[in-house]
């Protein structure tokens, strides 16, 4: 991609595959962006067009409509911009997202108590426990997300695991694993 470059501002943005016609009218064969040098592109008011690669936590901050050009010697640089999303939206969202997640793996044990209602078998003490740890584990992201006082520390909240797939710190969707309480 190629910006044609007017009085310091990026006035157009160029595929780089068809023929260009420059501002005194002078029509140019589209092989001039893979056949000139640069500085010969430079010359006519083309510049490469490099996009600069923003890191966006997608939890915590959103991209916005707003997109800058940074005109260099050679080249142009593309760069959005990001923003914070609301805090408390984000916190709201995130317990939101921890309940399903609860729900959806309680949903799996559900049957238990169904058959013992029905039947009256008792609930094996695996299950039960699997159910408390994983209840446990909600409760706890729960509280981690309402006591996080900024993004910094919800972020803290992040799982980090090592090489060999052990979790280091942060808590948020991870959850017990059933083959722990043989299930």
């Amino acid at each position: 991609m190629f910006a044609v470059v007017k009085a310091d501002q990026v006035t157009k943005i160029l595929k780089g595959g068809e023929p260009y016609t420059d501002e005194n009218g002078t029509q140019h064969p589209s092989n001039i962006f893979t056949h000139w040098s640069t500085s010969q592109l430079n010359a006519i008011g083309i510049y490469p067009l490099e996009e600069q690669y923003i890191s966006i936590d997608p939890k915590t901050e959103k991209f916005t409509n707003s997109i800058s050009y940074i005109i260099n010697d050679t080249t142009v640089t593309k760069s959005k911009s990001k923003v914070d999303r609301d805090f408390n939206d984000v916190k709201t969202f995130e317990i939101s997202s921890v309940n399903t997640a609860q729900n959806q793996i309680l949903n799996s044990t559900d049957w238990y108590y169904i058959r013992k209602t029905d039947i009256g078998t008792a609930i094996p003490t695996d299950v039960q426990n699997y159910r408390d740890a994983v209840r446990t584990a909600g409760n706890n992201m729960t509280s981690g997300i309402t006591n996080a006082a900024d993004k910094a520390a919800f972020q803290e909240l992040y799982p980090v695991w090592d090489d060999d797939g052990n979790l280091v710190s942060g808590i948020l969707n991870v959850w017990p694993d059933p083959k722990d309480y043989n299930l």
